[in-house]
């Protein structure tokens, strides 16, 4: 009986044991995963820096990008049916986009390919219009739909550098022009009040043209023009009107423009100086004839002969 109870317990104590012993190593199981995980890839409070600091970064390059001044300009060429229709569309999709136009030429290119055969208000036309910058891109897709692109360019300058030095030169002015005035308000002296004057005359002056070219520059590249060219035959299109020659061939041709408009103020200066020529000439030739006349009869008179004094002088009485 004594002995079944001892067998009993002791049988206890190892259950006991063995379930301890296993706990305990479940448990270091357990923060051996734990320290892996933690090995394995940051703690979530480093996540959540690190991509804090991956959206500043982000933020501030949207920010530089959008601080950016960019001037664009844009050329459509497009093959449609109807010149008309096609430039009343053009219109329409102009006033949409919160646009104006600058030029319209129908049946004409302003240049002399005009006398070149075919080119007439129902076969070409060329229109400017300027549009916000922001919707350049989808104007230009709006436009294209009006008939079959021909060709389609853009071009894109960055004129951040000169817009921030003409905004610092706006600032150090205005205040120069700020430090005369006050110089001025404060001096007595008459001579040196006419010097002060002058001199912020010339600074305002100054000041002027930099926020007039601060305004262009503001122009330039807050609206951005496009230039629609259609036509209904593909060959009337010439690329020169957007795309100027250049190498030796467009030298050429620049030269033989050259030298074509120089023959051109020649004949115009010798056809405004020939009638006054004419009427000199015709005043020229009598007034010649009659000196020539006069010259010959001269020539023909025969030369006086003066007689000579051979008498003796009289004797001096004093002598």
């Amino acid at each position: 009986m004594m002995t079944s109870r001892i067998a009993r317990a002791t049988l206890a104590l190892s259950l006991a044991g063995t379930i301890g012993i296993l706990g305990g190593c479940s448990g270091g199981g357990s923060s051996g995963a734990v320290a892996t995980s933690g090995a394995a890839g940051p703690a979530p409070a480093e996540v959540g820096v690190a991509r804090g600091a991956a959206g500043d970064k982000a933020e501030s390059s949207s920010v530089a990008v959008d601080a950016q001044k960019l001037t664009r300009t844009a050329t459509l060429s497009l093959q449609v049916d109807d010149v008309g229709k096609a430039t009343a569309q053009v219109r329409a999709i102009n006033v949409a986009a919160a646009g104006y136009v600058l030029s319209e030429n129908i049946g004409t290119t302003g240049t002399e390919t005009d006398e070149r055969a075919g080119i007439s208000p129902t076969t070409y036309a060329a229109l400017v219009i300027s549009v916000p910058t922001d919707k350049l891109d989808a104007t230009l897709d709006e436009l294209q739909r009006i008939g079959t692109v021909l060709d389609r360019r853009s071009q894109t300058e960055n004129v951040t550098g000169e817009y921030v030095d003409v905004q610092a030169r706006v600032v150090t002015m205005k205040k120069s022009v700020a430090r005369i005035q006050d110089l001025i308000d404060k001096t007595d002296d008459i001579d040196q009040l006419v010097k002060l004057e002058r001199e912020l005359s010339s600074r305002q002056a100054e000041l002027e043209a930099i926020e007039a070219r601060l305004q262009e520059l503001d122009r330039s590249t807050s609206r951005s023009p496009i230039t629609i060219n259609l036509t209904t035959d593909p060959s009337l299109i010439d690329s020169a009107l957007s795309n100027p020659a250049t190498g030796f061939t467009g030298g050429l041709k620049a030269g033989w423009k050259a030298f074509v408009g120089s023959l051109a103020a020649l004949f115009t200066i010798v056809g405004a100086v020939l009638p006054f020529a004419l009427l000199g000439a015709v005043l020229a030739v009598p007034i010649v004839y009659i000196r020539r006349r006069l010259q010959a009869r001269r020539a023909a008179r025969p030369p006086k002969v003066t007689q000579r004094n051979t008498s003796a002088p009289l004797p001096d009485p004093m002598a």
